[in-house]
């Protein structure tokens, strides 16, 4: 983007979660990207504004130059299972347009995202769709809820709702690495990529030996927690150590824990900050990631800048592990690979190296934030000339 270009200010309105990555708490992915581009934006003097599906604390109007707005209050006339449509949705709207955005930008699945591209569009202002993850291109997801409320507001009906009325309705789709802007445009969906943001940080806390491996995440299906318990049970009895670490998702995945913590392999960190979980992967090996649904994890980048290689049993963005000088190794969603990658990685302290130092240099020439900014800067206002 040119320098004449930059100098025009815009207005940004993201809409979904990220307080609490942008007030340095433990939070998702997705937040945490919400989090670099926002702030960057607002640092090359953008007005930008953070929507909340939902109440905020009243105290904290900005955080590092983004506004934090309300998008509505916790209490509501309407009964539950109507409030959502009755009262939120609208509220939501309105907020919308009294920030009276250049361009809105949803993240990831929601429920709220429909309503918001049908506000954008009745505003004729841009709407760029962002993806968090392969599964936000599926109505039918690796992880599908049970229950009939949590099935009908996260389940198939809701997810068709998605990609009809949200994606399709979008006035470009941001995908985060090529085989999902492949997907993208066989669906017929405009996209263009616009990769994961990283923001250097300074060299955390390193204990040498402690860990062999590490998995950062919280402990859910998405994530693929019981395909990594299954990996746990095969390297029983090597004596490797192997942390944990995230928030636990739903009462199986409890239980789940409670049975692996008696196989002596696994340390389980509990819910730690953002920084401690730096330091765990600067003090393991390599970064272990066993979801079937991620489409490129921000722990990739983090285990990257820090030299550490990547063992996948399914994500292999764009390649990078499994091209013809890997950042680590993908299994192709077999457990046999993933095993067989485990022993051969912690088994060659050269390999490890090697496939750390080419991805510190991706990280360099790829995926710093302001690179990834320019480029989104670049899909708004092309979406806006649309």
């Amino acid at each position: 983007m040119g320098s004449g270009e930059r100098n025009m200010k815009q207005t940004w309105c993201f809409v979904g979660g990220g307080v609490r990555a942008l007030s340095g708490l433990p939070d998702g992915g997705s937040e945490r990207q919400v989090m670099l581009l926002s702030t960057e934006l607002a640092a090359r003097g953008n007005r930008v504004a953070l929507l909340v599906p939902g109440p905020v604390d009243a105290d904290r109007s900005s955080i590092s130059g983004v506004e934090i707005v309300q998008g509505w209050r916790p209490e509501s006339r309407w009964p539950r299972g109507i409030r959502l449509w009755a009262d939120r949705l609208p509220s939501l709207r309105r907020a919308m347009g009294r920030l009276d955005p250049d361009f809105v930008y949803t993240r990831g699945f929601s429920v709220f995202a429909p309503s918001v591209a049908g506000a954008a569009g009745r505003m004729g202002v841009a709407y760029l769709a962002a993806l968090a993850c392969d599964d936000d291109l599926r109505t039918v997801t690796s992880g599908s809820p049970r229950g009939a409320v949590h099935s009908a507001v996260y389940g198939r009906i809701a997810r068709a709702a998605f990609v009809r009325l949200a994606l399709r309705r979008a006035s470009i789709v941001l995908s985060q690495h090529s085989g999902q802007l492949k997907r993208c445009r066989a669906m017929g969906l405009e996209s263009v990529m616009v990769r994961n943001a990283f923001v250097p940080f300074e060299k955390p806390r390193v204990v040498e030996g402690v860990y062999d491996a590490c998995w950062i995440g919280h402990l859910s299906a998405f994530k693929g927690f019981d395909r990594l318990l299954e990996l746990l049970g095969r390297i029983a009895g090597r004596g490797w150590r192997i942390a944990v670490a995230g928030s636990v998702q739903g009462s199986e995945c409890r239980a789940m824990l409670d049975r692996a913590r008696s196989c002596g392999t696994m340390e389980y960190l509990g819910e730690i900050p953002h920084r401690e979980a730096l330091s765990v992967i600067a003090s393991s090996k390599i970064l272990l990631n066993t979801s079937p649904s991620e489409g490129f994890s921000n722990a990739f980048l983090e285990a990257w800048f820090l030299e550490r290689p990547v063992l996948s049993l399914n994500s292999d963005p764009d390649g990078l592990l499994s091209g013809e000088a890997p950042l680590g190794i993908c299994a192709g969603g077999s457990m046999d690979l993933t095993e067989q990658g485990l022993v051969r990685l912690l088994s060659d302290e050269e390999l490890r190296r090697t496939m750390g130092r080419a991805g510190r240099c991706r990280i360099e020439t790829h995926h710093l934030a302001g690179a990834v900014v320019d480029s989104l800067e670049r899909a708004a206002a092309a979406a806006a000339c649309r």
